[in-house]
């Protein structure tokens, strides 16, 4: 009979975990790994839409694209810039439901957050139906 241990959980997952991080990718891994490290949280959700924050640490605004594709928001952030060269590219995309105001979505960028703001899109009214 064979006992198999789950090695993935408890003490040997976060020794993995401890490995994995410390030791520090090289070439596309690298990219990988800061994507990683790009956290999004949400920071609420109530009748004025969904606040998000994404850390962005070292971007500067005009290094920032979003653009949104069938429902898709996409965030890359990428320099340039040789001396910055470190950052590289950082690359996230959010699924944006159908009852958000996807025209209406306001980013700001500040000390290497950046807030999002989506608002919910306005319920339409129940129509009254005149009956001839």
């Amino acid at each position: 009979m064979i006992t198999h241990y789950p090695i993935s959980n408890g003490i040997f997952g976060e020794l993995n975990r401890l490995v994995n991080h410390t030791l520090a990718p090289t070439g596309v891994d690298r990219q990988r790994a800061q994507q990683k490290r790009a956290s999004i949280e949400a920071l609420s959700d109530d009748d004025d839409g969904v606040k998000l924050r994404l850390e962005l640490p070292g971007f500067n605004k005009d290094e920032l694209k979003l653009s949104l594709d069938e429902g898709v928001l996409s965030i890359v952030a990428e320099t340039k810039d040789e001396g910055r060269s470190f950052l590289g590219k950082l690359e996230r995309r959010l699924k944006v439901s159908d009852e958000m105001d996807v025209e209406n979505i306001s980013a700001k960028l500040e000390n290497g957050i950046l807030y999002l703001q989506i608002p919910h899109r306005a319920k339409a009214e129940p129509k009254t139906i005149k009956v001839n």
